[in-house]
This record gives C-alpha cells, structure tokens and sequence, in this order.
C-alpha cells in the first residue's frame, strides 16, 4: 500500500508527497466514493449527489454487457424505486410495467393477480433489459451532478478514518478519498475481497437457468409463474424488451440428471418448458438465442457488511435466492436503508455501522421467505407432496399462512408459527 499523503491545495483536490513511492501525487476528494455503477452503484451515488455532496462512482466496464441477471423489479421493488425516484427514469428509457402476475400450477392457469390492487403500495412490476437498466441509471447519476470514471479499477484501497483507493484509467493512476466507500461490486466483489471480509452461504436446494427468446407474440405483458411441484420444477417467463423474452427454468437440484448449459442445450431447455406447463403455442414462435447457464440458488451472504468506513451494498454484501426474482428489489432496499442512515446522521461511521444492522435483520428476513417457499414448493417425494397439499390447503383457508414475498419482501410476515403451521416444523426455515 501506498503511504498517506501529505495534504495541501483546494477543497477538491490536493497535492501530496507518497512517502512509498517518493513523488507527488495529486488526491481528490469526496465525500463518497462508489465502487460499481450498476443498481446499487448508481443508485446509492444519484441519492447522495442530490443532496449535495461530492460522489465519485467507479466503474470497470466501458459498456454493460448481458450475463444472466435479474430483470424484474417485483412490486415492493417498486415501491421502492418510487422512494428513490427512479421509478420514472426507467419507464422512460427502458422498463414496461407488468400488471399481473399469471400462476401455473402443473400446466393449468391459476386465478390472476392483479398487482395494482393488491400490493401495500399499489405497484407494478417493472421488466427491462439488464444492461439498458445499467446505461440509463448510469446516465441519471451523471446528470445528477455524480463524476464517473469508466474502464476503471480499483488498485489499491486503505481503509479507515477517511479511506482512500488509488484508481487505474488506462494510462493514468487517479488517487481519491472520501468520508465513506461504497462497494457495489457485485457478488464477487473485490472490495470485500480485499478487506478479508468472511462469506457464508447455504448448501444449494434449487438451481436456475436463463436464456432469451425472440419473437412476436400475443404473451400478455405480466409476469408469468410456471410450477410443476411434484417433479420439482418450474418457469418464469417476462419480456425484457419489444420483441423479446427472458425464461428461466427453476428446478430442485436433484430434478434434473445434470445442469443445464450453452446452447447445445436450447432444445432440452425447451422441452422442460414445454412439460412446466409453459404454452406450446407460445414456445413454437419464440426463438432461443444468446447466453444459457445454470446457477445454484444458495443464498450468500456477509455478516455486518461494514468495516472502517467501507460499507458493502447490494450482491456485494449478500445474495438471496434468484429463483425467486428479489435480488434487484433487495438491491435498491440496500439503497434506501444506507441512503436513510447518511441523511439522518452527520457521523456516517456510525450512520454505516446502523446500516450494517439494518441490512442483515432485512436480508436474513427475505431469506427466512424464500427458504420456506423453497421447501413447500419445489421438494420432491411422497413426504414433501403430502405436505405440500396440506399447507396449501391451509393457505387458501388462511391467506395470512401465505407470505407475500411478491407484494412485501422481506417485511411479509413469515414467523415461526407460519413456518411450523406450513412445514411442521419451524427450523426448517
């Protein structure tokens, strides 16, 4: 690591002696620093920079590419997007909202869900292409007042009382340092790497995989819920863009002889499909194309994601299940809470250290959500079928038995007479 330098000069800039390299080195200042211009990144830097501090986002890729990532925002993470006002933003550059949610129970329509009417806030869910979502919030922090450096990276960070990273663009070595450190780097993120930070996560119980279908069609433009419980597996499928679908396959790991991936495999990805319960007429004009990979659903995840003023946000700080579509509205959940925590309290070390105990108690709520609907749904075996229908039909007598992970996140109540009521026993959630 570099040694400190020595501070002189502007408010923005100063000028300084490395005392490990022997030459001066011009320093720039902000109050935050971001690690990461997707969701989170941009996200957290547009709420910051409104309320008028300095924030600098750094961000490796020059372009957004495609990799398989969530492309839904459910119902409260729209609500939440509202909160953060960019709920706009994406209807105007690249999201259509999706008013239903349309259920498939072993190929047979289910009764619809109409969003609007039955969430807390009243909301959509939002469908995009992921890197268009990137590019636009990316363009909004920009225009907010946030400075962005792109093809960059992260060299070196020294973390504590005002960190400071030391930044590579091309040619150029940028220095800068800042009141707090956002890393939102995603799942394998180099900051928390850096910083020794300790991982955990769960034994994998289900799998997802995910390619784009092409075609027009007469889909309706909700979100459409394919379960086949009994062999533990299931589907969803929304549109991202015009003309054009994104479909997952979700099973339980042990549904399938083997995991699914490439191309070489399109057409046994449309063959489950098919048995889901997916339309045949609607697989018959769509077109696979582009990538196809298969991914375990484990939750990860890392305890107290905060450490000398350096603050993980996002799939840099945890992971739920993707199966279940949560993954960007818990993102912007990350947002909200951190962004709440530095408004409320001039002494962000501490207003970090809050955040940290904020997202862990929201984090391991979700997932106390998803593990449930995990094991009720997707478990194969005659134990698993016959409390599958028992719990379900306590659900359609009780409906405050059946979390609504869709409409409320981690704030659906899923205590241990929930789980014990639907599972039979409590710890197994």
């Amino acid at each position: 690591m570099p040694g400190r330098l020595a501070v002189a000069a502007t408010e923005a800039v100063t000028v300084g002696f490395d005392q490990g390299e022997g030459v001066l080195k011009a320093v720039r200042h902000y109050d935050l620093i971001v690690i990461g211009g997707g969701l989170a990144g941009s996200g957290i830097a547009s709420v910051m920079a409104n309320a008028s501090f300095r924030v600098l986002v750094v961000e490796k890729e020059n372009q957004f590419k495609d990799r398989i990532r969530g492309e839904v925002l459910l119902p409260w993470g729209s609500a939440e997007a509202i909160e953060l006002g960019i709920y706009d933003v994406l209807l105007e550059t690249c999201a259509s909202e999706a008013p239903n949610e349309r259920p498939y129970a072993d190929g047979v329509a289910m009764p619809v869900r109409d969003y609007r009417a039955t969430t807390p806030k009243s909301t959509c869910a939002l469908f995009f292409y992921h890197p268009e979502m990137q590019e636009a919030l990316l363009a909004k922090a920009v225009q907010d007042g946030v400075e962005v450096l792109r093809g960059a990276k992260v060299i070196s960070l020294r973390p504590g009382d005002r960190p400071e990273i030391e930044i590579a663009q091309g040619d150029e070595t940028v220095v800068a340092s800042a009141r707090l450190v956002v890393a939102a780097d995603g799942r394998e993120s180099q900051i928390a790497t850096l910083l020794g930070f300790e991982r955990t996560r769960d034994d994998p119980e289900l799998c997802i995989g995910g390619l784009q279908l092409s075609g027009d069609t007469g889909i309706p433009n909700d979100l459409h819920f394919f379960l086949h419980s009994g062999n533990g597996r299931g589907g969803i499928l929304l549109r991202n863009r015009p003309g054009n679908f994104r479909a997952y396959i979700l099973h339980h790991k042990d549904a399938l002889p083997r995991r699914l991936s490439g191309s070489r495999d399109y057409l046994e990805v449309m063959r489950n499909f098919k048995e889901i319960g997916i339309p045949e007429e609607w697989l018959s004009s769509l077109e696979p194309h582009g990538l196809f990979a298969t991914f375990d659903g484990a939750h990860r995840w890392i305890a107290a994601p905060v450490r000398d003023n350096v603050v993980l946000i996002g799939d840099a700080a945890s992971a739920s299940d993707p199966v279940w579509g949560n993954g960007l509205s818990r993102t912007l959940r990350d947002v909200r809470l951190l962004r709440d925590r530095l408004l409320s309290d001039s002494d962000w070390s501490r207003a970090a250290q809050a955040y940290g105990v904020d997202h862990d108690d929201a984090f391991m709520r979700l997932r106390r959500i998803e593990r449930l609907n995990a094991r009720l749904h997707f478990a194969i075996g005659a134990e698993a079928d016959k409390r599958r229908e028992r719990a379900y039909a306590m659900m359609e007598a009780n409906r405050t038995l059946s979390p609504d992970m869709t409409g409320m996140g981690p704030d659906a109540r899923c205590d241990d007479e929930v789980v014990a009521a639907l599972l039979g026993d409590a710890r197994l959630a």
